[in-house]
């Protein structure tokens, strides 16, 4: 556990060395802390970035400890799974592949229970995409008009993070999301869209996040109160 702040007693954290250019601190479910440093960032100075980011660590590490614990998913027939934070009913049965939504049951067609989990993924990215990118298009001709050139988006399963912005000019944002509720989703891209302008945390991150949507702390609040998601079959 993170020390008090204000303590003097040292942070446990790991250091990963690459070809990035600034410092980035990461904290990873199980409670892990690592440092993401540039290949010649003297040992003192990542020392004194972590050290200036206790308070953070500290919000950070609680928020954690109070997150339910993971949703058991099961790929069996009646399951349910969230969609867009509401409950969608497993139908499976036997026969040529295929995934269809109807109201709140989502039939799935298989040959085997591997076919069902790879059919239940493929179609929870091609949701993913099209709300995704939706979400992105509503919210970008406020960037566009500020210089900023639309990113692209690439969907991906991450441990330890709803969303990222590439400098290289990619949207990176968690396939688990299109499980979440619509107010979620949207605080993560907006969030992702702000640091086009705002790479840091700062407070012209934050006034910008007010602006583009006001009551994001609430949501950011929502989305830590939610417990992750375990698929099981």
């Amino acid at each position: 556990m993170l020390p008090p702040s204000g303590s003097s007693a040292p942070v446990s954290y790991t250091v990963t060395r690459s070809r990035r250019r600034s410092l980035e601190l990461r904290v990873f479910p199980d409670h892990r802390i690592e440092v993401r440093a540039p290949l010649r960032t003297r040992d003192q100075d990542i020392a004194e970035f972590v050290d200036s980011r206790r308070d953070w660590l500290q919000r950070t590490l609680t928020q954690l400890a109070e997150r339910p614990p993971p949703l058991q998913l099961a790929l069996v027939d009646g399951a349910r799974h969230p969609f867009l934070g509401r409950p969608v009913t497993l139908r499976l049965a036997q026969g040529p592949s295929g995934a269809v939504l109807r109201q709140d049951e989502l039939f799935i067609t298989a040959t085997s229970p591997e076919r069902a989990a790879a059919l239940l993924d493929r179609w929870y990215r091609e949701q993913a995409r099209q709300h995704y990118e939706a979400e992105i298009d509503r919210h970008f001709p406020f960037f566009a008009a500020r210089g900023h050139t639309r990113p692209v988006l690439r969907i991906k399963q991450m441990k330890s993070r709803w969303g990222s912005l590439s400098r290289r000019g990619y949207i990176n944002l968690n396939l688990a999301l299109i499980r979440l509720p619509m107010p979620c989703l949207e605080y993560v891209v907006v969030h992702e869209l702000c640091h086009l302008e705002q790479m840091n945390h700062g407070p012209q991150f934050h006034a910008l996040m007010d602006q583009r949507l006001p009551d994001w702390r609430a949501r950011r609040q929502l989305l830590n109160r939610l417990p992750a998601i375990e698929l099981t079959f």
